[in-house]
């Protein structure tokens, strides 16, 4: 945290910090469709929103493999941008950079790491339910069967989630658990 300065040097970092959040999610995304139409399998659009995107693919994987690779990539893209963005911010930080770069640079590595972990979830929709999916399709050659398991295990997750939420609510009076 970098206190007292003055408001435009928050703005010049924020909005720079915040288009390349974006650009770290575009790059998540891309990452699936990229892998995606590697495989042989279409991507109708690429969609993002202030947290997150979805690559919507106009078709199933052919493999389980496939599967995994496309899975994988996103949460991949998200680790790589984390750690392109926590050297940058040891590398100002080393070179006696302005401190408000730093904890721009530090928060923009430590929201893509978290990101990467919470997409590996195994649950779906999350990439980690889909990591799931595809092992378990691969283990037992049935995809249907491991979609229903990935998918209940996305409702348990859930499930963790909201329980997590009310709890923060209700014991440490955090309004952020909603």
């Amino acid at each position: 945290m970098t206190p007292g300065q003055p408001a435009v040097a928050y703005w010049a970092v924020a909005v720079p910090c915040a288009a390349a959040f974006m650009a770290a999610l575009l790059a998540h995304e891309l990452a699936h469709s990229l892998v995606a139409r590697r495989c042989g399998v279409p991507v109708t659009s690429i969609t993002l929103w202030a947290l997150g995107g979805v690559s919507e693919l106009g078709g199933e994987p052919p493999t389980a493999r496939a599967d995994l690779r496309i899975a994988a990539a996103g949460p991949a893209a998200s680790l790589a941008a984390g750690l392109l963005s926590g050297g940058l911010a040891a590398a100002v930080h080393a070179g006696g950079g302005p401190g408000i770069a730093v904890a721009a640079l530090g928060w923009l590595a430590a929201m893509n790491v978290l990101l990467a972990a919470f997409n590996l979830l195994p649950g779906a929709p999350l990439d980690g339910g889909r990591i799931l999916r595809a092992v378990l399709w691969r283990r037992t050659g049935d995809r249907a069967r491991a979609a229903q398991s990935a998918a209940a295990a996305g409702r348990a997750v859930g499930a963790a989630l909201m329980i997590v939420g009310i709890g923060e609510v209700l014991f440490w009076a955090d309004a952020g658990g909603l």
